[in-house]
């Protein structure tokens, strides 16, 4: 939108008509009184001068100040168009191409800040590391196609099944990763119960068969993170992940403070 160029042709124009009425009004400074008899003379002996500032004047200045719009509009469109590359390089920086939720890195910073933030206001946390199940046969028996599709359609899941306040990343591979703020084990649970009832209802299809595909789920509650980083966050999550698949997959381990007993979900 040409905003600026019609706007500075416009005042260039009126500024042009500034200049003949400019010079009428210092030539009847020094000209002594002012009358029509005095006006009807001077535009009679100067006619041509005041139709060339009338005419020509207004026309230069609404050029010029065409063209000067015309750079600022330009200007603007660069720095509008060099923000919206900005931006979608940011998200490009952050965001999973495949799934588009956070990627490994991005989720790892967010680690880092919801346990920061944990630790200064005293609140709770809830890990969830999720493993799409025997993932590696769906790829060598129906091709990566479908493998993708299952990741697309896992991770639509698992964020349809969390909290507005919940951060879902894919943390490489066929692994995903939830930060529950200010969660409860309780929490936890419901998370991972929600997550299994709706993979279980949920039709995924290979050439037009329905075909079944379950996670398992590692669940750790934080309730003291003094000692607390993300290398230890991602190390408690992924060993109760890993009980969950040593008790036969499609299910949740979690694992709390030592005087919480371990939950798990049977199939």
């Amino acid at each position: 939108m040409n905003l600026h160029r019609y706007n500075y042709t416009i005042l260039g124009f009126v500024l042009g008509l500034g200049a003949p009425v400019g010079g009428l009004f210092f030539h009847a400074l020094v000209s002594g009184p002012v009358n029509f008899v005095w006006l009807r003379h001077e535009f009679h002996t100067h006619l041509f001068f005041y139709l060339y500032m009338g005419v020509a004047t207004p026309l230069v200045f609404a050029g010029f100040g065409r063209f000067t719009g015309g750079i600022l509009d330009k200007f603007y469109e660069q720095r509008e168009s060099l923000g919206e590359v900005n931006k979608f390089l940011q998200e490009q920086s952050i965001i999973d191409e495949l799934t588009g939720f956070y990627n490994r890195r991005h989720i790892l910073l967010e680690i880092e800040k919801e346990v920061e933030r944990a630790r200064r206001y005293k609140h709770t946390l809830v890990g969830i590391m999720i493993d799409v199940d025997d993932f590696k046969k769906f790829n060598d028996k129906y091709g990566h196609l479908f493998g993708d599709y299952v990741l697309k359609e896992c991770a639509k899941i698992f964020d349809h099944c969390i909290r507005t306040i919940d951060i879902l990343g894919r943390y490489g591979g066929d692994e995903f990763l939830i930060i529950l703020p200010e969660a409860t084990l309780d929490t936890g649970h419901i998370v991972a119960d929600r997550i299994k009832a709706t993979m279980a209802k949920h039709e995924f299809k290979a050439k037009n068969r329905p075909v079944k595909v379950t996670v398992s789920m590692g669940v750790h509650f934080f309730d003291n993170l003094e000692e607390i980083d993300k290398n230890t966050f991602i190390e408690k999550i992924d060993r109760s992940l890993f009980q969950a698949k040593s008790l036969g997959k499609n299910r949740a381990f979690s694992h709390a403070a030592p005087h919480k007993k371990a939950h798990k979900d049977k199939e």
